[in-house]
């Protein structure tokens, strides 16, 4: 995976962020007098036992809704939003337009179908399926719905321009998890004393990306899309050979080095290259229209959420001191003990 490239926000990402934390920013509104007919008939049956009685949809669904059902529901009410403001506009996607959008979204970050099933999905603790249905999807129906808003501008293309034609920095990169804040001066210390010294460490960083290639990434240029903008104002204020302090950033504490100056290219001029630079500025306008789409949605939909859980077990009775003996059924009938941490052991003496 291209390291320089994950530093992007991936739209699809930026949509989940948008899609979920709205309901502490809504009103309290009445319920609707009578809810809407169910799309699936909730007595389906979705097991047997003992050969015909039935397990149904709606005593599998509760199960699941009382375990992690509350946090998943305003993604849920979202999505569903979303689905039925482009179905109100006539818009659909196709799988083969959701699998496209996918493999596009892996180009623009540099990422394999390996890197996304293995490191990307476990770290946004997601299926495939989920990822498909809760991300690409909704983010592609907000998208082809804000399209016809998207107005590109010469500024936008002027950026466009010199993001692929103007000066660039060409950098390597040390990056560790926010928890090693006490370890990194000494590693940094470690890594000023020699240009082969800086190589070893990054070779042996935590982040397999920029290890396999001593932290070296793509050459970076001004307006870099995505809002934090910490490692491109460094980049363009060190001279060559210089490293940077420590910086914090949204994906860990980032240290650079500076390797060489990359001049702009003088053969490309704006005006030639305006009309080429056209679809690469509509994408990025658009990207940033679509929270305005979903704002949208969600005021006209004036979303309520009824559901917050099961009543029981929120919390634990308190301890009154006594001690309770549990059969753990995975350690051969020895009891685990629950009790007061309050009451000690008597001594053996």
């Amino acid at each position: 995976m291209n390291a320089m490239r994950t530093m992007r926000s991936w739209l699809g990402v930026a949509i989940l962020g948008t899609l979920v934390g709205f309901a502490s920013a809504q009103s309290p509104v009445k319920a609707p007098a009578a809810p809407a007919k169910p799309a699936v008939d909730p007595e389906r049956p979705v097991a047997y036992v003992h050969g015909n009685i039935a397990i149904t949809m709606d005593e599998f669904g509760k199960y699941l809704m009382d375990r992690g059902g509350a946090e998943k529901l305003e993604l849920f009410v979202n999505k569903r939003m979303i689905e039925m403001a482009a179905d109100a506009r006539k818009i659909t996607v196709t799988k083969a337009e959701l699998e496209a959008k996918l493999a596009e979204d892996l180009k623009g970050i540099g990422a394999t179908q390996d890197d996304f099933l293995k490191i990307l999905l476990p770290k946004y603790n997601k299926s495939l399926y989920e990822w498909m249905e809760d991300v690409v999807k909704p983010g592609l129906l907000l998208a082809k719905m804000t399209a016809s808003d998207v107005k590109v501008s010469d500024e936008d293309l002027k950026i466009q321009f010199e993001r692929e034609f103007g000066e660039k920095r060409e950098i390597q990169m040390m990056m560790w998890p926010l928890t090693e804040a006490n370890k990194v001066a000494g590693i940094r210390a470690k890594m000023m004393t020699s240009d082969e010294e800086f190589d070893t460490v990054a070779r042996s960083q935590a982040n397999p990306s920029l290890a396999s290639s001593a932290g070296k990434v793509k050459p970076i240029s001004k307006h870099l899309p995505g809002d934090d903008k910490t490692i491109e104002l460094m980049a363009f204020k060190l001279k060559e050979g210089e490293v940077s302090e420590v910086m914090k950033t949204p994906q860990g504490l980032v240290c650079i080095k500076l390797k060489k100056i990359i001049p702009s290219d003088p053969k490309r001029t704006f005006e030639t290259e305006k009309a080429r630079l056209y679809p690469a500025a509509f994408e990025e306008r658009l990207n940033s229209m679509i929270g305005m789409t979903f704002s949208k949605i969600r005021e006209k939909a004036a979303p309520q959420l009824l559901y917050t859980g099961p009543s029981d077990w929120k919390t634990l009775p308190p301890a009154v001191g006594t001690t309770t003996s549990i059969t753990n059924p995975g350690s051969g009938g020895s009891p685990t003990v629950l009790a007061d941490p309050s009451v000690r052991p008597a001594s053996n003496k």
